[in-house]
């Protein structure tokens, strides 16, 4: 299959960062994991597979799993609070929420109007979508169009994932891949506090659906022989992964650097000149594959997919409140955030780091 290049425009705000088309702040940005840490040797355990074979293909040396009662609601809500609470604000002044998973409890209703429920948020506007891996920076999209037509002050984005619910714990070749997380940005008006959003790119090329997706789990695969008690846990609408890793990684690869080109040209500078990428954390092969391309070290990536692996659409949030708490991000910083995904879709934002609040829940971590 031969992908297209990107072709849509870029969205980018004005040079002063005000006007007609100023960009609006990320206020906040929050993460919440399982508590459960479940490594590569303890998969030794009913995977043929190994702890090298595994980091050796992925850089993933363990992953995060909820436990039978843990929801996608609860882990959500755990990751939107931590973002109000750095930020100050109170739930009552987000009037948008906007919820990303590949990984969802139920067809409907939506994530979106459950957490507004969870959380005491006002009637204002919740729903979900869908751009798989790409959801988190398609929702910061919609949350910079929304806020500049006035239909909103504040907006939630928060993408949450249980994907140890939509792998096929039998196939080590996607089994592996996976962990379940939430991440949360809250983005208010260019007025705001924080990080200001300054380029957006946003496609898909709908001819390699087939790539990635999911199927019906077949019933010889609906429990794990030795498998602990996680492996059992019903599928999520029951269904899990199917992958063609090789066109994946074509996609991948290609679109990570023209996504950052494109960005860097929109905004005049050169590539060399954004500071850090915070891409979906998909493989560290992918990452090592696009900093190459690049001619980018790949210390310039921010990376956490070591110890939560693959968390989907909650990879960057996750990936850039972890590395920020760090300190790993400096005021004018120009800060990449890149996903890919299934559908196949990409995204692109670039932000001109600011004052971002950072709100990390630790309640679960042991």
């Amino acid at each position: 299959m031969n992908l297209a290049e990107p072709m849509g425009p870029v969205w980018r705000a004005d040079a002063s960062g005000s006007g007609t088309n100023p960009g609006c702040r990320v206020m906040a940005v929050g993460s919440a994991l399982p508590a459960k840490r479940v490594t590569n040797s303890d998969l030794e355990q009913f995977l043929d597979t190994s702890d090298d074979w595994i980091a050796s293909r992925t850089g993933i040396r363990e992953r995060r799993v909820a436990d039978p009662g843990e929801t996608l609601l609860s882990l959500a809500a755990r990751a939107a609070t931590a973002a109000l609470s750095a930020a100050g604000v109170e739930a009552s002044e987000v009037d948008t929420i906007i919820c990303s998973s590949s990984s969802p409890d139920d067809t409907f209703p939506s994530l979106a109007c459950r957490l507004q429920a969870e959380l005491g948020c006002p009637h204002g506007t919740a729903f979900d979508l869908q751009a798989a891996c790409s959801g988190a920076i398609y929702g910061l999209a919609l949350a910079q169009s929304l806020i500049q037509t006035g239909m909103s002050r504040h907006v939630l984005v928060v993408a949450a994932e249980i994907f140890s619910r939509l792998v096929d714990w039998s196939d080590r070749s996607t089994a592996v891949l996976f962990g379940d997380g939430a991440g949360a940005f809250l983005v208010g008006g260019p007025d705001s506090p924080g990080s200001q959003i300054v380029a957006v790119d946003l496609g898909a090329d709908g001819r390699g659906a087939g790539a990635l997706g999911t199927l019906e789990l077949p019933i010889e695969h609906r429990v794990t022989p030795g498998g602990p008690e996680y492996t059992a846990s019903p599928r999520s609408l029951g269904r899990v992964v199917t992958m063609n890793g090789r066109e994946v990684f074509r996609f991948s690869t290609k679109i990570l650097e023209q996504v950052v080109l494109r960005l860097a040209d929109a905004v005049g500078v050169e590539p060399g000149q954004i500071s850090t990428v915070v891409s979906h954390q998909a493989n560290s092969r992918i990452l090592e594959t696009a900093a190459g391309r690049l001619k980018f070290p790949f210390e310039r990536f921010m990376t956490n997919l070591d110890m939560i692996g693959n968390t989907s659409s909650a990879s960057i949030p996750l990936a850039l409140a972890e590395g920020a708490a760090a300190g790993d991000c400096v005021e004018g910083d120009l800060i990449c955030l890149v996903a890919f995904g299934a559908g196949l879709t990409w995204g692109g934002l670039l932000l001109s780091w600011g004052s971002t609040a950072i709100g990390i829940d630790q309640g679960a971590v042991p």
